[in-house]
């Protein structure tokens, strides 16, 4: 009975040691196959935050001509010249960003490397952006099937002859109707930009986190790498400054923060004059942010204002166009 039961506890021994060795074969696979869809994934986020620029450029020239439509800063022609002007309400342009990579790495989430873990979690907040752009688009798909159908209940967008020209023209130019059929067009639209913007931002704290624990970025990596991308670091400001802090009038965006200090700091954004969201970023942190609503004309000026934990200013930020902010 002894040797039996030695030769059951062997055979156990063994079965353990076979099944130690299969795990750790398959967590060496596993963690290659992470390795090489990060690998795969910053080509992604680049190609990404490329066409998400396209897109928002698009998207901007559409948020001025509805405001020249709604402030009566149009003339007939300016239809004539401008063929885009006169399917304003009708107009798109769709953002698709690539995510086979970006899935795929969260699929290998529990397969992650303790130290990749940042990875991860940024990556988890860029899944989230990408919902909310597809539910937006969902609403702008929509609102623009509605637009058409009711601006063609008047005028024809399709007959090129001058007669229907003018009329389509006389219009735009002088129908109440068509002003809020611009005007929500407007609201819908500059919600999808806002989102693109935020999902910009986070494409570019995925790619530098990814840099900062791969390669082992600082600062000056890190700048250089965003300045490669077109993007611009927030301006410096005093906490109280003795000229006034220029205004933004034009739409409202996300921009890209980040901590590169080994503590924990605080930043308070003041948006339309208001104080908006408040970020409390953990060191090596780096994340979009999310702009406030001002309405037509409104001041979409955003500064961040860096506090300590009395909530005293240290520091403020003024943020400009495919802005971006690191704080050492």
């Amino acid at each position: 009975m002894l040797y039996a039961i030695g030769e059951i506890i062997l055979v156990v021994i063994g079965i353990m040691i076979a099944l130690s060795f299969n795990n750790s074969n398959e967590q060496k696979k596993n963690t290659a196959l992470v390795k090489e869809t990060i690998d795969a994934l910053e080509e992604e986020l680049h190609t990404n935050f490329d066409q998400a620029t396209f897109v928002l450029n698009f998207w901007n020239k559409q948020d001025a001509f509805c405001k020249q439509v709604i402030f009566d800063q149009l003339t007939i022609e300016d239809y004539r010249n401008n063929d885009l002007i006169g399917i304003l309400p009708a107009n798109w342009n769709s953002f698709n960003p690539k995510t086979e990579n970006l899935h795929l790495l969260l699929e290998y989430e529990k397969s992650t490397p303790k130290q990749l873990k940042p990875i991860i979690d940024t990556a988890k907040e860029l899944e989230k952006r990408e919902v909310m752009i597809s539910q937006q688009w969902s609403t702008v798909q929509t609102n623009i099937i509605e637009n058409t159908k009711a601006i063609t209940n008047e005028v024809s967008l399709v007959r090129l002859d001058s007669i229907s020209r003018n009329k389509q023209y006389q219009y735009m130019l002088t129908n109440p109707d068509y002003k809020k059929i611009v005007e929500l067009y407007w609201i819908n639209t500059q919600v999808y930009y806002d989102f693109i913007s935020r999902y910009r931002a986070q494409t570019m704290a995925v790619l530098g986190t990814i840099k900062m624990i791969r390669e082992d970025f600082g600062l000056e990596e890190l700048e250089a790498l965003y300045k490669s991308k077109g993007m611009n670091p927030f301006l410096v400001s005093d906490c109280n400054p003795k000229e006034p802090i220029s205004k933004n009038n034009e739409i409202r965006r996300g921009y890209l923060i980040g901590n590169l200090s080994d503590q924990d700091i605080t930043l308070k954004m003041v948006n339309d004059g208001k104080i908006g969201s408040m970020y409390t970023l953990k060191p090596n942190q780096l994340r979009y942010t999310k702009p406030e609503y001002a309405g037509f004309g409104g001041d979409y000026t955003v500064i961040a204002e860096q506090i300590d934990s009395d909530g005293n200013c240290i520091q403020k930020f003024v943020a400009v166009n495919k802005g971006y902010l690191l704080i050492k």
